[in-house]
Formats: C-alpha cells, sequence, structure tokens
C-alpha cells in the first residue's frame, strides 16, 4: 500500500512537470486546498481526493492488475530502448535524485521533494528539454557516472545535489555538470530553518533555477560559438545573442541585434528571437545608445508584441512590454505585464528587477526593495547584478534611506562604462548625504561620458511621470547640479 500511494504521489509530480503548473496552479485546477495538495505529493491521501484529482486531470489512479498506474494515452506510447537515444539538438538537462545525507530514512523525502520542485520549475523554461521524473529517479540509491547518465537518456547537461538536515537546519547543495565532459558548470549550497518545509523546497528550488539558467545560456552560448557561421541555426544565433547581451555593452548589444534579426528570417515565428531582440532594443534605448530614444522604445515594443502575438506566455517579452508601459508612465498596466512575466517564470531574476523598478516609478517604495532584494539573493553573480545593484540602491534612494543605498550606488557605477545613469543616482545619495567633494568628482566624470550636461531640468523633463522624481531632483540640488 505504501510502494502504491508513492508511485500515484510521482505520478501527480510528473503531471505537474509535464503541464509546466506550479502546485498553486494545480490546486486551482483540481479545486483542492493548498495544504490537501502538499499532502497529496507526499503519498497521504483519500479515495475521496483522487477521484477529484482523476476528474479534473482524466489521471487514472487507481492500480491496475498488476499494480501499476495508468497514465493518460499520451504517456503510454513506446518508448524507444535506451541504445536508440540520441542526443537532442536542442538543450537537455537531467535531475538527479537528491542524496539524503542524514542518518534517518524518513528524511528521505525531504531530498525527493527537493529535486521534484525543480524538475517541475526547470520544465517551465521551455527552451530546455527536461527528463521526467520517473526517469531520473531510476538511479536513487546508486553511484552513477554523468557521462553514463548522458548516454543513457540523450541529454547534455546533468544537475545533482544533496540534502543534509541537522536539528531544524537543512542544508542543500546542487553542482550542474556537463555530462559530455565531467566538467562543473556552476555549484552552490543553501542553508535554511525548516519553519515550513514546502516554502523552504520552494525557496531554494526558485533560487537553484534561477542560478542554473544564466549558466545554461552561457554554455549554449559558447556551444554555437564554435561552429562554422553558415551550420548555426536559428537556436544557436538566440543562444550567442544571449551571451553577447549578458557583457552589457554598447558594441556586444549592436551584435547581438543583427544575430537575433538573422535568426528571425531563419525563423519568422520564432517569439524567443523577437522576445530578446525586444530586451537588446530596449536596453539600448535606455543606455542612450540610440539616435532616438523616444522612436527605440517604441520599437522595442512592437517587437515585445510580435513574441506575445506568436507566444503568449514568453516571459521576456512580457518583461519588456511592462517596462514599455512603465517608461510611458503607465503604472498599473506596467505591474500587471510585469507580474504576468514572473507568474511565467517565477526564478527569472532579471524580471524581478524589471517588477521592483516599475515599483519605485509607481510610489510603491517599500515592495519595490522586496523585488529588487529578491533579485540579489537569487542571481548575485549575474551578470546584469550592476543593474540589480543600481535598481535596488534607487529604490533605496526613493524611500529616502540614503545611507543604506550608498554601497549599492557606489557599487553600480563600476558595473556601467558607457551609461550616465546609474551616476546620476550615486550624485544624487551624495548630495543629500552631504558628501559634496564625492559628488563633484562623480560630476566630473559623469559629464566626460558624453551627452547633454546634467540639469535639473533635464532630469525634470525625464522623470516627471515617476513618484521619486522629487527626491531624486533634490538630492541633485543638494549636489551642485545646475538648474
Amino acid at each position: 500500500m505504501l510502494d502504491d500511494r508513492k508511485q500515484i504521489a510521482a505520478v501527480i509530480r510528473d503531471y505537474i512537470a509535464r503541464e509546466r503548473i506550479s502546485r498553486e496552479q494545480f490546486a486551482f485546477k483540481t479545486k483542492l486546498g493548498k495544504s490537501t495538495v502538499d499532502k497529496l505529493l507526499t503519498g497521504h491521501f483519500s479515495d475521496k481526493t483522487l477521484s477529484i484529482v482523476e476528474s479534473q486531470t482524466q489521471l487514472s489512479l487507481r492500480p491496475m492488475s498488476g499494480g501499476s498506474i495508468r497514465l493518460p494515452d499520451d504517456t503510454t506510447r513506446q518508448l524507444p530502448r535506451v541504445a536508440d537515444l540520441k542526443p537532442l539538438d536542442k538543450p537537455s538537462i537531467a535531475v538527479l535524485p537528491f542524496v539524503h545525507m542524514g542518518i534517518d530514512p524518513e528524511q528521505d523525502f525531504l531530498a525527493d521533494g527537493i529535486t521534484e520542485d525543480i524538475i517541475t520549475a526547470l520544465a517551465r523554461l521551455r527552451w530546455l528539454f527536461v527528463i521526467a521524473r520517473n526517469s531520473t529517479f531510476v538511479y536513487k540509491g546508486k553511484a552513477v557516472d554523468v557521462r553514463q547518465v548522458a548516454q543513457d537518456l540523450g541529454i547534455r547537461y546533468v544537475l545533482e545535489g544533496s540534502v543534509r538536515t541537522v536539528g531544524s537546519r537543512i542544508r542543500v547543495t546542487g553542482q550542474l555538470i556537463d555530462a559530455a565532459t565531467g566538467k562543473h558548470i556552476w555549484a552552490e549550497k543553501y542553508d535554511r530553518e525548516m519553519q515550513d518545509i514546502f516554502a523552504v523546497q520552494d525557496d531554494i528550488a526558485e533560487r537553484v533555477v534561477a542560478a542554473v539558467e544564466p549558466h545554461l545560456y552561457a554554455e549554449e552560448g559558447y556551444r554555437a560559438s564554435t561552429q562554422q557561421p553558415d551550420s548555426i541555426d536559428a537556436w544557436g544565433l538566440v543562444v550567442r545573442a544571449m551571451t553577447l547581451l549578458n557583457a552589457v555593452e554598447r558594441t556586444q548589444n549592436a551584435e547581438a541585434q543583427l544575430l537575433l534579426r538573422r535568426a528571425i528570417g531563419l525563423e519568422p515565428r520564432y517569439a524567443r528571437a523577437y522576445a530578446l531582440l525586444s530586451w537588446a532594443i530596449w536596453w539600448a534605448s535606455m543606455c542612450l545608445w540610440t539616435p532616438d530614444v523616444e522612436a527605440g522604445y517604441e520599437q522595442a515594443a512592437t517587437h515585445a508584441q510580435d513574441a506575445l502575438a506568436l507566444d503568449p506566455g514568453e516571459p521576456w517579452a512580457r518583461m519588456v512590454s511592462g517596462l514599455c508601459l512603465s517608461t510611458a508612465g503607465q503604472h498599473q498596466r506596467a505591474l500587471a505585464e510585469l507580474g504576468s512575466a514572473l507568474t511565467l517564470n517565477p526564478s527569472f531574476a532579471l524580471g524581478h528587477t524589471a517588477l521592483g523598478w516599475a515599483l519605485l516609478r509607481a510610489g510603491r517604495f517599500e515592495d519595490a526593495l522586496v523585488e529588487t532584494g529578491w533579485a540579489l539573493r537569487m542571481s548575485p553573480l549575474d551578470s546584469f547584478s550592476g543593474f540589480y545593484t543600481t535598481t535596488h540602491g534607487l529604490a533605496l534612494l526613493a524611500a529616502q534611506r540614503f545611507g543604506e543605498a550608498l554601497p549599492f550606488l557606489r557599487a553600480s557605477v563600476s558595473s556601467f562604462t558607457d551609461y550616465t545613469g546609474p551616476f546620476n543616482t550615486l550624485i544624487s545619495c551624495c548630495g543629500h548625504l552631504g558628501l559634496i567633494e564625492e559628488a563633484r568628482e562623480l560630476i566630473a566624470v559623469r559629464n566626460r561620458m558624453g551627452g547633454a550636461p546634467l540639469s535639473l531640468n533635464l532630469v525634470r523633463r525625464h522623470m516627471h511621470r515617476f513618484a521619486h522624481c522629487d527626491v531624486f531632483v533634490d538630492g541633485l540640488r543638494k549636489a551642485g547640479i545646475p538648474e
């Protein structure tokens, strides 16, 4: 009976992963309470609960003769033999069962739960093929060579890890491995208190995916860059463009735009290509790298809508659409779009920063700090971390927490060598704190970067739609910026 319950719970977890929905969305779909779903996923349920799940999902969860569970029709087709599997043309990953390092076997469910949550979260990345839970859990309790796993499953990457509990604390470690070579790409550990184990599982799963996704893009970009230019497909062009965009520099941004336009030429219905092109153009406009900034924002919005017309679930396009609305002062619409981006991908660290920026512009400073702080914690080594620190520091400035803002804003200016925005914010912060000598040095550096000289009228003209305009301008005035 216990094995049957575990098998039923595993089938339901696989269903959630295949459908790319969260536990909360599954609870809404089945009209079950979240606590009931949490129990269901650990093998604790009643016959009534199973009947409800079956009626809403078309799963057949009652044991058949022989003790097996019948899955939906699309999962019962004949599978290829292991020897027949070939590596996919798209990036693919297997999450091996995390190893429980404790002495109490009853705590195994913690490691299994975290593994399954990570599989579910990764499965929401549409560009990534994720091996289903039942195929990876055959390796549970076994010492395996990741290169053999890659051959068995036909995948490029393996994520593995461990879980250790001591008293009320839990430590989770994870590492991402290139399965073909055995090279370690990423590794991290997470320490938490276990007051609410399901909240801990969700938190760690989101952080792992947020950390792993940029590394996967970087590896795929390198893989594509080693191919002959004429042989690179649209996917390869997009991942190369992503690598260039992550450099956060003007020349690379322009090159990325060319690659993305080429990808669209090859695959005119490739939503991600349009979405990343919209982001590249929006970023170039924000950094004043385009001759007509307003036209750049309009072009970015257009490409974001092109992407959403092809795929309404494209989170990058939702993010850019929201940023364009925020820049236009349409705050409520902007917040709705940016919230949708995070519903589509809760582990989207850049999306959390974008939402924080829109929130501070709308006057919700404390909410902004939650989002920008979350992005910094989710992906502290992200190549866009300069944008994260800038936005977090700006939110602190808007909340008039100038002393707290200062170290973030000082860190941000070193990340942007040809964009004046972070310098303007740091000058304002120095003005509020009376750091006039530092402000004068920054003004000199900022003015040497080119563009229109900094003035209060110029800032008001660009920021009049935003709630933090007055405090920003007041700091600049105290720093000695002329009218």
